[in-house]
């Protein structure tokens, strides 16, 4: 069976991708549920301790994450062979950062040092990756004078974000919240026609 790690995102646990894990299971894949402390170090550091609870051997990995945890699955990705990389599924993933971690870091210690690497930026460089994106869009338009982003986006992180750098035929966008993605069935069910056929 095609492995696919599992990473939630800053501040949750693997509880929070149990859900999607009995999905992809009955769907034929082997989920491995990677928990990481990601409130506790920079986003570098957290690939390094995930790095060492990977599959190791020659099969080709898949990965899908949620919120931070689709940024570190591209820098995972980023350090297998590229014979071993499989796809990727970013779950609301600010890939060019979110104008809520600014706001937020406020709270400064709680939310951890990772937040601060997800303020605004021009994104990483994702060659070689294959990857789909998904996107939310339910967040009222007025909740933007709250968290200060721009257009759609889920309550934390903006479409143009979520999908960073992915192809059009590599990215969607449903009318959910962030903290609810993992848990929604048309979420869900993209993620698994993205494993399977690498469109959406």
């Amino acid at each position: 069976m095609q492995k696919v790690i599992l990473l939630h995102g800053l501040g949750r646990s693997k509880t929070s991708m149990r859900i999607l894990a009995w999905r992809l299971e009955r769907a034929g894949f082997e989920p491995v549920i990677i928990d990481y402390p990601s409130t506790d170090a920079k986003i570098e550091k957290l690939a390094d301790h995930i790095a060492l609870s990977m599959p190791t051997g020659d099969d080709k990995i898949d990965f899908v994450g949620h919120s931070l945890g689709g940024v570190l699955a591209k820098r995972l990705a980023k350090r297998l062979p590229k014979s071993r990389r499989g796809r990727i599924v970013q779950i609301g993933a600010p890939n060019f950062g979110s104008e809520i971690a600014e706001r937020a870091n406020i709270f400064g210690e709680p939310m951890g040092p990772a937040l601060v690497e997800l303020e605004p930026n021009s994104g990483e460089d994702d060659d070689g990756l294959d990857i789909g994106a998904i996107a939310g869009t339910a967040a009222l338009p007025a909740y933007g004078l709250i968290t200060g982003i721009p257009g759609e986006n889920d309550g934390k992180v903006s479409v143009d974000s979520a999908w960073g750098h992915a192809s059009i035929k590599k990215r969607v966008a449903f009318p959910v919240t962030h903290s609810l993605m993992t848990v929604d069935k048309r979420v869900i069910n993209a993620t698994l026609e993205f494993l399977k056929n690498g469109v959406f």
